[in-house]
C-alpha cells in the first residue's frame, strides 16, 4: 500500500512538473495601443477609481501578473479569463467617452455580481466592489455622456492661471 502511495505521489508530482512546459494556448497578447489612461483622467474620477482598482488588471493591457498566474494549471485559468475579458471590454482602448451600450453593460455586470469574478476577488480582497461602488457605477452609466476630461486639457489650463 506504501508503495502505491509513493508510486502515486510521485506521478503526479512528474504530471505536475510536465504541465508546467506547455504554454498557455490562449496567452493575453498586449493592446494594440501602449497603456491606456488611467480610467479616472477619462471619465468621472470616483468611477474610474473603481474601475481601475477593480477591473483594470483583466480589462486592459496593464495587467499584473502574480506569481501564480506563471503555474499551470492555474496561468491558463487566468490567461483564459484577461483575453476573454478584453474581448469584451478594454478599457486601454478608452482614449474618448465610453458609448452608452458599455457603460450600460458595466453596470449590469457589477450590479449582478457577475464582475468582478468571485474567484478574482477571493485573492483579490480590494477588488471587492460595495453597494456603494456599484451604486457610483450603474449611476455614472446611467447618466448622459458627460464631457471627456483629458489629461491635456488640465495640464493646458493650469499652467495658463
Amino acid at each position: 500500500m506504501r508503495k502505491l502511495i509513493k508510486l502515486t505521489s510521485v506521478l503526479f508530482a512528474l504530471v505536475f512538473l510536465g504541465m508546467q512546459f506547455i504554454p498557455s494556448g490562449t496567452t493575453p497578447k498586449p493592446s494594440a495601443t501602449a497603456a491606456g489612461p488611467h480610467l479616472a483622467e477619462v471619465i468621472n474620477p470616483r468611477v474610474g477609481a473603481i474601475l481601475d482598482r477593480s477591473c483594470r488588471d483583466c480589462h486592459s493591457s496593464s495587467t499584473t501578473w502574480p506569481w501564480y498566474s506563471h503555474v499551470a494549471p492555474v496561468s491558463w485559468m487566468v490567461s483564459k479569463h484577461v483575453s476573454e475579458a478584453r474581448e469584451v471590454l478594454d478599457f486601454t482602448d478608452w482614449r474618448k467617452q465610453p458609448d452608452p451600450v458599455e457603460r450600460l453593460m458595466i453596470c449590469n455586470a457589477v450590479s449582478s455580481g457577475q464582475m468582478p469574478l468571485p474567484e478574482y476577488t477571493l485573492i483579490h480582497r480590494k477588488a471587492k466592489l460595495s453597494k456603494k461602488d456599484v451604486a457610483l457605477i450603474c449611476g455614472w452609466a446611467a447618466a448622459p455622456s458627460a464631457p471627456m476630461i483629458s489629461p491635456q486639457v488640465s495640464k493646458s489650463t493650469t499652467q495658463k492661471e
